[in-house]
């Protein structure tokens, strides 16, 4: 082998290991498909999970690269969801959405644990989006209207209005554009409409434990 050829095989090596080291170490995971795909859930189930949610679990993450979990009552319509927050300024959660506005939303509707089974009757859904602070006085009160449907459906017009009224220019509202969603339930393949998202699904399949003393 001849110096070129050394130069050349040397550079393809190298050009190899760069994509290799590229593929362990990827950028990003945002679009890795589900692996468990047998508890894998349609878009129409996925929503059911999401709209059987009351609270949820809002990831952010600032230019450093640390991330923050916080709880949120989140509302959906249509490809997006408001959520209400603190209107004061610092928070932690309103300033990573500035610095990021990538966010990622975890809903799970149940989670039974079924101890002899070793496993979790679950339903949960993760929805990846960005976020923005909505700033249209029209859209910020819409989404205070959904927000009480949804999460205060017997208060009176009255009552709501008082609350709006006298904590409102306290508060803020914050819009995800979904951009993915993935839903997931230990009973996917099993799945009952208007009830696998919420009711227990005690089945216990596997076949080793069969027929064996609980």
């Amino acid at each position: 082998m001849n110096r070129r050829q050394m130069l050349a095989a040397s550079t393809g090596l190298a050009l190899c290991a760069n994509i290799y080291a590229q593929e362990a170490s990827p950028v990003s995971t945002a679009t890795r498909p589900l692996r468990r795909t047998a508890r894998q859930l349609n878009q129409e189930q996925t929503l059911e999970v999401i709209k059987a949610t009351d609270h949820a679990v809002l990831s952010t993450c600032d230019k450093a690269g640390y991330p923050y979990g916080v709880p949120i009552t989140p509302v959906l319509e249509g490809d997006h969801l408001y959520f209400h927050a603190t209107g004061t300024k610092g928070g932690r959660k309103e300033d990573n959405m500035l610095m990021n506005p990538n966010v990622s939303v975890a809903f799970v509707s149940k989670a039974n644990t079924l101890g002899s089974c070793y496993s979790v009757d679950f339903a949960s859904a993760i929805v990846r989006g960005k976020a923005h602070k909505v700033t249209d006085p029209k859209e910020i009160a819409h989404a205070f209207d959904l927000i009480l449907a949804r999460h205060a459906p017997s208060n009176s017009k009255a009552r709501n209005d008082i609350q709006k009224k006298v904590r409102g220019p306290y508060a803020t509202v914050w819009k995800i554009d979904i951009e993915h969603i993935d839903g997931k339930a230990r009973a996917a393949k099993e799945w009952i409409k208007s009830r696998s998202a919420t009711e227990l699904h005690d089945t216990c399949t596997s076949a080793w434990l069969q027929g064996v003393s609980k």
